[in-house]
């Protein structure tokens, strides 16, 4: 059973008007639950083909009004607790993916298909648990090239994985994407 999770967006736009005719810049905040709390979830390298989180930002109002405007993607950054379930020490990891349909049965084939690495370098300890906030989070988040381009579509998929590859447990309490962005009207 493949876990489809259905995302609460909110957009809150600080400034994205025009004003006696000169166009003003602002900043815009997006930020999708991917693992709300209190709904943790654990994957496994033999489940990953159930560990598609699917997020469609186009079901959003504010985001379908405003995704023409977006200039540049300033940062992107998770708030993030997650456990590691096993007697070693893992490298948890966010693997995504612009194409929706595809299905990956393992983490070899995604990585092997293209699929980008999104977050990664975070350790957590033998049997322990971290909590990363956004500030912290920026130094794991790669690839915010790649992001810019799928943001546009406003379709991706987001998979959790873990180094190992053959041997990981992890339990996501709660998994929340942040984007700051730049628009104008």
């Amino acid at each position: 059973m493949n876990r489809k999770h259905i995302i609460s967006i909110s957009v809150a736009l600080a400034v994205m008007a025009v004003i006696a005719g000169c166009i003003v810049t602002g900043t815009a905040v997006i930020t999708v639950k991917l693992v709300p709390d209190p709904n943790p979830v654990t994957i496994t390298e033999n489940d990953f083909d159930q560990s598609e989180m699917e997020v469609d930002l186009n079901d959003d109002e504010d985001f379908e009004e405003y995704k023409d405007k977006i200039k540049d993607i300033d940062n992107v950054g998770f708030y993030l607790s997650v456990a590691n379930n096993l007697n070693s020490d893992v490298t948890f990891q966010l693997l995504i993916d612009p194409d929706t349909s595809s299905n990956w049965s393992t983490i070899d084939d995604a990585i092997d298909g293209g699929i980008e690495v999104l977050f990664t370098g975070l350790t957590i300890p033998a049997n322990g648990s971290k909590v990363i906030n956004w500030d912290e989070s920026v130094k794991y988040t790669s690839c915010v090239e790649e992001i810019k381009n799928i943001l546009e579509s406003g379709i991706f998929s987001i998979y959790p994985a873990a180094i190992p590859r053959n041997d990981f447990s992890v339990t996501i309490d709660s998994l929340v994407v942040i984007v700051t962005l730049t628009g104008s009207k």
